[in-house]
């Protein structure tokens, strides 16, 4: 039987980064994520390149394996880990894990209702909700013993690759639906 489960405060696992990069300042061939490019409960991140994101404002820098959390409208859940070193809204935050490896599972482990439900409590503002950083980094969330987290981090990472995979087969399945349908119906394809 494996040992039990500690709680711990998710500041004592995470550092929460918070450089800003003002738009002059981002560098060529960034990325960039913004709150719309992280899809809810899910764990999947989309980025574009920062040049064509239209950026007018100071935004934050994180880095490959950083954990991006969706403080606004946090009953979202919106949490992945970055696939890529880049720029994002300030509506996110990074948040460096202590342990590179656990960022899968932190991620998990931060879109769960459970814990949206402790965000949930520590949420201010009525039409742009949004949790402090200090407040969230106090919240606990579960730790595995320390035998068991190769294998649990390890299942966590696999199960963010195959939700990571799946959506891009979604995407290209949408786009054939798209270019198919007008020939299968007799038409010429739409827009190439």
């Amino acid at each position: 039987m494996s040992a039990r489960w500690t709680r711990v405060p998710l500041g004592e696992l995470v550092r929460a980064e918070r450089v800003t990069c003002a738009p002059g300042r981002i560098p060529d061939g960034a990325r960039y994520v913004g709150l719309e490019h992280v899809a809810a409960e899910l764990g999947v991140h989309r980025d574009v390149p920062a040049a064509e994101a239209g950026i007018r404002s100071a935004k934050l820098r994180f880095e490959r394996g950083d954990v991006l959390f969706g403080k606004l409208r946090p009953n979202l859940r919106k949490a992945a880990v970055a696939r890529c070193d880049g720029v994002c809204s300030t509506d996110l935050l990074p948040l460096r894990p202590g342990d590179p490896a656990s960022a899968w599972l932190l991620a998990f482990q931060l879109r769960t209702a459970e814990f949206a439900g402790a965000v949930g409590a520590l949420t201010a503002g009525a039409s742009l909700p949004r949790i402090a950083v200090h407040d969230l980094l106090t919240l606990e969330v579960p730790l595995p013993p320390r035998r068991d987290r190769p294998r649990l981090y390890e299942l966590a990472r696999l199960m963010d690759e195959a939700r990571d995979e799946a959506d891009r087969l979604d995407l290209h399945l949408r786009e054939l639906h798209r270019i198919a349908t007008p020939l299968l119906l007799g038409g010429p394809p739409r827009g190439g």
